[in-house]
C-alpha cells in the first residue's frame, strides 16, 4: 500500500520540489522557534514564579499542565493556519499555470491527482508536528501528562489537518484563482468555528433551561461535532468527563463515547465527501457528458 502512495507522480514530484528547498528548514526552525519562545515565555511569566513559593509534586504536575494545554491550544491554532495556506493553492495553482490540463491528459485518474496533491501538502504539516515532539516531551520532566495523553493528542492534530486540508482542496476546485480559494477557506473555518459555537451553546442553553434543577444527561448538540476546536478542549481538559464536566453537568454523548473520538469520526467523513466532490470537479469525462446531454436537450 505504501509503496503505490509513493509511486504517484504528483507525490514525489512535490515533496522533491517541497523538500529539497531551504525553505522547509526554514519554515520547520521558524515553527519549533515560535512554539519554544512562547512556552518559555509562559514559563517565566507565570510557571517559575509558582514553583519559587511550592516546589511540591501537584505544584509541578499542575504547572507540566498548564504549559501542556497552552503548547497544545497554540500548536492547534498554527495548524489552522498554515493548513490552508499550504492546501487551498494547489488545484487552482495549476490552473494559473496552465498545467492542470496536462494533468488530466496524463494516465493519472482524478482521485490521484488529488490524492497526491493532499498527500504532498499534508506530508509538510506532519512535519512540523512529529518535530514538535521533542518539545512537547519537555513537559515529561514536570509530570501531569502521559505518553497517552501525548498520543491521542497528536492524532487530533493530524485528524484536524486532514479535514481542513480537505476544505482547502475543495475550493481550489471550485474557483480558478488561489487568492479567491485562499480567502474563501479561511473564512469557511473561521464562520464554521464561529457559528457552531453560537448554536450549539444557545441549543445547550434551550436544553438546560427546559428540564429540572438537578438535570440528568441533557446531550451534546451535534452541531459542535463539527468543530475541532471543542474537541481539542475535550482532550486538554483534565476531569473525568472531558468537556461534558465543564458545565457541572453530565452532557451525554453517543453511546457514552469520548467527544472528541465522535468530533475526529465526523470531521472524516466530511474530509471524505469533500474530496468525492473535489475528484469530480476536475474528472474531464464528468464535464463531457454534461455537455453532451445539454447539446441532446
Amino acid at each position: 500500500m505504501s509503496s503505490k502512495i509513493w509511486a504517484n507522480p504528483v507525490i514525489t514530484s512535490e515533496m522533491k520540489i517541497r523538500m529539497r528547498g531551504w525553505r522547509t528548514a526554514l519554515g520547520i526552525a521558524a515553527y519549533l522557534g515560535v512554539l519554544l519562545l512562547i512556552g518559555f515565555l509562559y514559563y517565566l511569566a507565570f510557571v517559575q514564579q509558582t514553583l519559587g513559593w511550592d516546589s511540591s509534586v501537584n505544584a509541578r504536575q499542575t504547572a507540566g499542565m498548564e504549559i501542556y494545554m497552552m503548547l497544545a491550544s497554540i500548536q492547534f491554532s498554527l495548524i489552522l493556519l498554515i493548513t490552508p495556506a499550504q492546501t487551498a493553492g494547489t488545484i487552482s495553482g495549476e490552473r494559473e499555470k496552465q498545467t492542470l490540463d496536462l494533468l488530466l491528459s496524463t494516465k493519472m485518474s482524478p482521485f490521484s491527482i488529488i490524492f497526491g496533491k493532499l498527500i504532498s501538502s499534508m506530508s509538510f504539516i506532519i512535519l512540523l508536528i512529529v518535530t514538535s515532539i521533542p518539545l512537547f516531551s519537555l513537559i515529561f520532566l514536570f509530570g501531569g501528562v502521559t505518553p497517552g495523553d501525548m498520543a491521542k493528542l497528536f492524532l487530533f492534530y493530524i485528524i484536524t489537518a486532514f479535514a481542513v486540508g480537505s476544505i482547502g482542496i475543495f475550493f481550489s476546485t471550485l474557483f480558478k484563482r488561489t487568492i479567491m480559494s485562499t480567502v474563501v477557506t479561511y473564512l469557511t473555518i473561521f464562520l464554521l468555528g464561529l457559528v457552531s459555537v453560537i448554536l450549539g451553546v444557545y441549543m445547550l442553553s434551550v436544553q438546560l433551561s427546559g428540564i429540572s434543577p438537578h438535570p440528568t444527561n441533557p446531550a451534546i448538540p451535534f452541531v459542535l461535532y463539527i468543530n475541532p476546536a471543542v474537541g481539542l478542549t475535550d482532550i486538554l481538559v483534565t476531569e473525568p468527563g472531558g468537556i461534558r464536566a465543564l458545565f457541572g453537568i453530565y452532557l451525554g454523548t453517543q453511546g457514552g463515547v469520548d467527544f472528541w473520538i465522535i468530533n475526529s469520526v465526523v470531521m472524516i467523513v466530511i474530509a471524505i465527501l469533500l474530496l468525492k466532490v473535489s475528484v469530480n470537479k476536475i474528472n474531464p469525462v464528468r464535464h463531457r457528458r454534461r455537455k453532451k446531454v445539454k447539446g441532446m436537450g
